[in-house]
């Protein structure tokens, strides 16, 4: 699992960056492909199949496509974009500098669960139910004046004797059955659509939106009529009058 996890990883970073530093725009949307593809693999490895199958049908079967056909009608040349790349040199790294800054902030406060500090005296919520007896031991001897804690914090200090910290829990873990989960289970579909058309159906709009503005772009971009193109007005044409059109000149 993890060799696997690790290869997808790998070609997903190493497409990512072939995207943007190729120089022919038909292979960068061909290396998008494949960051999509292992995306999926990655998603499919977290057990949520239904997403890694939408990776591949829209992402890879729609807008990766999309974007093939638009780059390839608009036929960019390579020349053009040779010249302009280092014009825009100094403004991508600033974005790739504040991309990276916000990816490290991100991991530091969100990815990584902070570790519990003996020192402070508000225990996380996230804590297992062993962590918050702990606690709230460690606030009673705290309180009282005939115990107190260790400086290792592994051992209780009870009368003026050092104890194992293990010997004053009752039982190591606490179980339980969720029957409420049990009962009212929901499929990963019935989950993600009861919050997109619920919670977020003004997003589920915008985002529709965004799409709907992101074709009529497309289709102005791809749109070229010539004004000095000699054309027939066939209406003009068949709604003349027969004896306006044709003269007897004898």
């Amino acid at each position: 699992m993890n060799s696997l996890f690790y290869l997808f990883s790998s070609l997903a970073l190493t497409s990512g960056m072939m995207v943007i530093g190729s120089r022919n725009p038909v292979h960068s949307v061909l290396f998008l492909i494949l960051v999509f593809f292992n995306s999926a693999g990655l998603l499919i490895l977290l057990q949520l199949d239904f997403f890694g199958m939408i990776f591949l049908v829209v992402y890879v079967g729609a807008i990766a496509v999309l974007f093939l056909f638009v780059v390839m009608m608009l036929n960019v040349r390579l020349t053009e974009m040779n010249e302009r790349r280092l014009r825009y040199l100094p403004i991508g790294g600033l974005l790739g500098f504040l991309f990276l800054a916000e990816v490290f902030l991100i991991v530091d406060n969100d990815l990584i669960p902070p570790l519990w500090n003996h020192s402070n005296m508000t225990p996380p919520g996230n804590e297992p139910l062993r962590s918050q007896n702990f606690f709230l031991l460690r606030e009673v001897f705290a309180e009282s004046s005939q115990g107190a804690f260790s400086k290792n914090g592994n051992d209780v200090l009870v009368y003026g004797k050092e104890e194992p910290l293990a010997s004053h829990f009752p039982c190591e873990d606490l179980q339980w059955t969720g029957w409420s989960q049990l009962v009212e289970s929901l499929t990963p579909i019935e989950a993600v659509g009861e919050l997109i058309y619920t919670y977020y159906f003004f997003l589920f709009l915008v985002a529709s939106l965004i799409l709907l503005v992101a074709m009529i772009g497309a289709i102005v971009l791809t749109l070229h009529k010539g004004v000095l193109v000699k054309r027939q007005e066939v209406f003009q044409q068949n709604t003349r009058e027969f004896a306006k059109t044709i003269a007897n000149l004898s």
